[in-house]
């Protein structure tokens, strides 16, 4: 129900005057009608009430800066956070802090895939969980809604009537009551926040809610922001790592040249391969003739990985001849996934050693 200002200073006991203060300095908030008549909210004129137990003007005044002052003090430290994983505690303290909870989870939101990835969780004493396995969202039609409707939803475990797959989630974990708030950037809706409380059912006042949204606004953006930053920098550091695989190859192309062809030529090539690309090992082969090399690759990386780690950690990257004049392979396996323009890079060598392996005019 919106109020007039004549109704909401009877409400407050105040003159019409100072209701048309708070409003335009913002301490209260307002609407306006077509005609320009000021119409406030009956929900904040009861916190507003509350706050001040209707006599004490001052401590409702504190009650709107704190929030002023949380806004600020969040918005100036997320934005002073640039990497990723900092910028995710940073988030989950907030949270948790501010709404007096245990825990917080940040989640990504897959629209294509309908499921929700966990980029981080923390506790209230900043302690990382381990991260949860993607859940598929058919499974959650409240965490659904959230996202799609880009409202924010409360569920304690004691309520009749809330969502039993979320109400089964949190009897699972031994929680009693989570708020899930979207995280929105430019309309499109990005993750989400889960704050959990342990120990009791929680009923977030309007203020609350308003804190909890307006840092999830400013969440979204940072965790968008801190992405963009993260992509460019494994950009830049990928053209650079480009550079001085060329600068290697081209320094190891004589010794190359001088192996002659047959399976000479191919070992130079899969041993020039493994040391420009820091790889674990490359196989090259053509017209049934193969030799191979070892690199340091992830055993100099980690070398306190199991074998298992290693072949988790592995990416196999096969460049055939592309002119498809003979069958040439290069099978090269790297520590990583490969960066900007190395899968490129091994094309090109592939063609080269095709060029040489097997001259114009000569069968494969």
């Amino acid at each position: 129900m919106l109020l007039s200002v004549q109704q909401a200073a009877r409400r407050l006991g105040v003159s019409a005057v100072t209701i048309r203060r708070w409003t335009a300095t913002g301490f209260l908030p307002c609407t306006r009608t077509a005609g320009g008549h000021r119409r406030i909210d009956e929900h904040d004129i009861d916190d507003l009430a509350k706050a001040i137990g209707n006599s004490n003007h001052l401590a409702a005044q504190l009650a709107r800066e704190r929030e002023v002052d949380v806004l600020i003090n969040t918005s100036i430290a997320l934005a002073g956070k640039i990497d990723l994983t900092e910028l995710l505690l940073e988030i989950a303290m907030r949270m948790t802090s501010l709404l007096d909870c245990h825990f917080c989870a940040i989640s990504e939101y897959d629209a294509e895939a309908q499921e929700l990835v966990t980029l981080a969780e923390y506790d209230h004493a900043g302690r990382r969980l381990p991260d949860a396995s993607p859940y598929k969202l058919r499974d959650f039609p409240l965490t659904r809604s959230v996202l799609q409707e880009q409202t924010a939803a409360v569920v304690n475990v004691e309520d009749p009537d809330a969502d039993p797959a979320e109400v089964a989630e949190l009897r699972r974990e031994g929680d009693r009551s989570l708020l899930m708030v979207p995280l929105i950037v430019q309309g499109r809706t990005i993750g989400i926040l889960e704050v959990v409380d342990q120990k009791r059912s929680r009923q977030y006042s309007r203020q609350e809610r308003r804190l909890a949204g307006a840092i999830a606004g400013q969440a979204a953006v940072a965790i968008h922001n801190a992405k963009l930053f993260a992509a460019r920098r494994r950009s830049d550091e990928d053209v650079a790592s480009l550079r001085e695989m060329i600068a290697d190859l081209t320094a190891r192309l004589p010794a190359v040249s001088a192996a002659g062809r047959g399976s000479g030529l191919l070992a130079a090539v899969a041993g020039a391969v493994c040391e420009a690309f820091g790889a674990i090992s490359c196989v090259a082969s053509v017209g049934g003739e193969s030799a191979g090399a070892f690199g340091a690759g992830l055993l100099a990386a980690r070398p306190d990985a199991t074998n298992a780690e290693r072949g988790a950690s592995a990416s196999l990257v096969v460049s055939r001849d592309p002119s498809g004049r003979t069958d040439l392979t290069l099978a090269v396996t790297l520590g990583e996934p490969p960066g900007e323009g190395q899968v490129e890079l091994l094309d090109l060598i592939a063609a080269a050693t095709a060029a040489v392996a097997v001259p114009e005019g000569s069968a494969a």
